[in-house]
């Protein structure tokens, strides 16, 4: 039964993560084979620093691992990580053989929510990142973005704005994802065609443009801003109202009154004159 986005999101640091993730489970230690071990799918971080895995991988060295690797069981007696994927690729860099884990029933929605709390709350993810991470909680959980937005504390068109960065070039989203370019950079860009995303992308890194600059760009580059005169939509109101007017006009000739009407189409309005008989 999945759980709501609401309760996976109400954790507030490493602590309650731990806790929502060890609750009401036996949570004795076992040591497994590293290679029956697979990364989590639903990972949102798609760059480790190897300094850091280095950092950790020797006090792992010296005082050993500390917080055992939280993992779920999948298919063919493996099993995929739920929290803990530093952990388990300084193990792989000191060459162990066997690593601690917690074992966890979680379905896919939880496993997602999951990795991407422990990296929201413990380093903050890219935007190209956070962005990914976003649109498969999305597609796993079967919700809106009102419903999702509501539940991380952000508001819908912040959803929005991540997700539309994944309309970016492939390049481009590179480059974000490479820190090169920020984000208000890539978002001046995106009414581009990929092509000219680019280009323009490049311009800017090597010559350090500055958002403000990019926007002059963009501009340059789709010209001046045109101007399209709107006609006012009354077409389908006035027809209505000309029915109207007509089958008024027929119960007048019906009571024996005798008239005679103009219409007149102008711009902005029509104009209708009708003339009564008194005899």
């Amino acid at each position: 039964m999945k759980k709501p986005f609401s309760k996976l999101f109400g954790l507030k640091n490493k602590d309650d993560i731990v806790g929502y993730i060890e609750e009401d489970h036996n949570n004795s230690v076992e040591s497994i084979h590293i290679e029956r071990i697979v990364p989590n799918r639903y990972q949102p971080r798609q760059v480790f620093e190897p300094n850091k895995i280095k950092e950790l991988a020797e006090s792992i060295a010296e005082h050993g691992l500390l917080q055992p690797i939280v993992v779920r069981p999948i298919e063919e007696d493996m099993f995929e990580i739920i929290a803990g994927e530093r952990r388990f690729r300084a193990l792989q860099s000191l060459s162990k053989t066997h690593a601690d884990v917690i074992i966890r029933q979680l379905d896919d929605e939880e496993t997602a929510v999951v990795a991407l709390i422990e990296n929201i709350q413990r380093e903050n993810l890219s935007v190209v990142e956070e962005a990914e991470a976003y649109k498969k909680l999305l597609d796993i959980g079967g919700t809106t973005q009102s419903e999702l937005a509501k539940s991380v504390g952000k508001s819908q068109s912040f959803i929005a704005n991540k997700l539309r960065l994944l309309k970016l070039a492939p390049k481009v989203i590179e480059r974000l994802r490479e820190n090169k370019i920020t984000e208000r950079h890539a978002r001046a860009v995106l009414s581009l065609s990929e092509a000219d995303q680019e280009t323009l992308i490049e311009t800017v890194i090597s010559q350090k443009l500055n958002v403000k600059q990019t926007e002059a760009r963009v501009k340059q580059k789709i010209g001046p801003e045109k101007v399209k005169a709107q006609r006012f939509q009354f077409e389908k109101d006035l027809t209505d109202a000309r029915e109207a007017v007509g089958k008024s006009l027929e119960s007048i000739e019906q009571s024996g009154i005798k008239y005679e009407h103009q219409g007149k189409d102008f711009d902005d309005y029509y104009e209708i004159k009708i003339k009564l008989f008194k005899h």
